[in-house]
């Protein structure tokens, strides 16, 4: 065949059968704290990931956890915070905390030759953090300030209403943050937090890079810096609201209005979790969806259109969102809901069940590419309390379902009534 053959024909497109999965080295540290290592000799590079349970679960007050991952860099042991983000911007690393719903992450970055002097400042911030009362000052009025920008758009305020309307304001995952619970809390708040689950008994390690078994002694003197005793984060969250799904509709001046579609769904450990994600991948997961193909491409309704179902450690949620122009608003909610009876009630052709399968294992090729990404995803089922020791079946039964799962698990969990609705903009009737 000539070069210009190639030209006229098509190369041949080979499913993807396999995912190499990467080599992952477990062991324990000191005061038994887990260590997940992915290694590539001599890329350069290490990240480590030091992963506390020590979220909204564990509050004593609301807001308590988010503000004590942020005040952990601002200052520690004999670094200012000005000090410190010197001294890591000499070396040419990073290092990050932050918050999610049920946990608290301290990330660094760094050159292999560093790592040594970046884990003895992470060490600084977790076991003699300052929560200085000047920077939480400050800390306060700069996320005050910041909360009120974050108020004047539809997609923001849209995701916190209905997140508090499906668990409840009183729920870990139903509150918002507000000015008022800022001020509720101070510095001893934060230590409180930091000295109860910021612990050994509740900490993983996951690092990923230009790592041996030679770096064992500088990783085991980080884990004897982090604290001992304090409180276990194993806990039982209440039980979400007792709500019926409700529509809510907020006028918001916004040229588009943000439309967010939900209901009440399970944890990565239900037997339903792998063919509620298929089915939210064929909804609305990828740009080759059923909500995308007919909002946007037929309709031209909107740029983006997704369905996520979205799960943390105690329960989770299935969410449709998008944006609209504000005279679409009727049109687009009659369509979505359209695309969800198709779901519920005619067969998917085989066809589309392969896009779907192809899509999910470019997925997960994308997931294992490399050290750095590949340690995401073993954390994100570490934490999650997913086994590691075979990765291959976990892949497998992840995509093992036929057209009449799919019809009758969209029967299960699409019902209409079922879902929470609210409208943020100013839609035109």
């Amino acid at each position: 065949m000539n070069q210009l053959d190639y030209l006229a024909i098509p190369p041949v497109i080979y499913p993807i059968t396999k995912i190499l999965t990467p080599a992952v080295v477990q062991y324990q540290s000191h005061s038994n704290i887990p260590v997940y290592e992915i290694r590539k000799d001599k890329c350069g590079v290490v990240l480590v990931d030091i992963v506390f349970q020590a979220g909204r679960p564990q509050e004593a007050a609301k807001m308590v956890a988010a503000s004590c991952a942020a005040m952990l860099r601002e200052g520690a042991g004999k670094f200012s915070a000005q000090g410190l983000s010197e001294e890591v911007d000499f070396m040419g690393a990073t290092i990050s905390t932050r918050a999610s719903l049920d946990f608290i992450t301290i990330k660094g970055i760094c050159l292999r030759k560093h790592l040594t002097k970046m884990l003895e400042i992470i060490g600084a911030i977790l076991s003699e953090p300052h929560f200085n009362e000047s920077e939480w000052i400050h800390f306060k009025e700069k996320n005050k300030e910041r909360l009120k920008v974050q108020l004047a758009k539809t997609d923001i305020i849209s995701y916190r209403e209905i997140t508090q309307s499906m668990y409840g304001f009183d729920h870990p995952y139903g509150y918002n943050s507000t000015p008022e619970l800022y001020d509720a809390i101070g510095t001893e708040e934060l230590r409180h937090h930091h000295k109860d689950f910021i612990t050994a008994s509740n900490c993983q390690l996951f690092i990923a890079g230009d790592i041996s078994d030679k770096d064992r002694p500088t990783i085991d003197k980080l884990c004897q810096r982090i604290l001992a005793g304090g409180k276990s984060a194993g806990t039982t969250v209440q039980i979400r609201a007792n709500t019926t799904p409700s529509k809510l509709r907020i006028k918001a001046a916004s040229n588009q209005t943000s439309i967010r579609l939900g209901r009440m769904a399970c944890t990565r450990h239900h037997p339903d979790f792998d063919g509620l994600n298929y089915i939210c991948n064929i909804l609305g997961g990828y740009f080759g969806s059923r909500l995308i193909a007919r909002l946007r491409e037929e309709k031209g309704l909107t740029y983006s259109i997704y369905c996520l179902l979205d799960t943390q450690l105690y329960d989770g949620d299935i969410m449709i969102s998008t944006e609209v122009a504000n005279e679409n608003v009727t049109l687009c909610l009659e369509e979505i809901y359209r695309e969800i009876e198709i779901l519920k009630n005619d067969l998917v052709k085989d066809e589309e069940l392969e896009h779907v399968n192809n899509y999910m294992m470019g997925n997960y090729l994308n997931l294992f590419d490399g050290p750095f990404n590949s340690i995401r995803a073993i954390k994100s089922l570490a934490l999650a309390q997913i086994p590691l020791d075979d990765l291959d079946s976990l892949i497998k039964s992840s995509l093992a379902f036929d057209a009449y799962q799919v019809r009758d698990m969209s029967q299960k969990y699409f019902d209409r009534n079922d879902f929470w609705e609210v409208i943020v903009g100013t839609p035109q009737e």
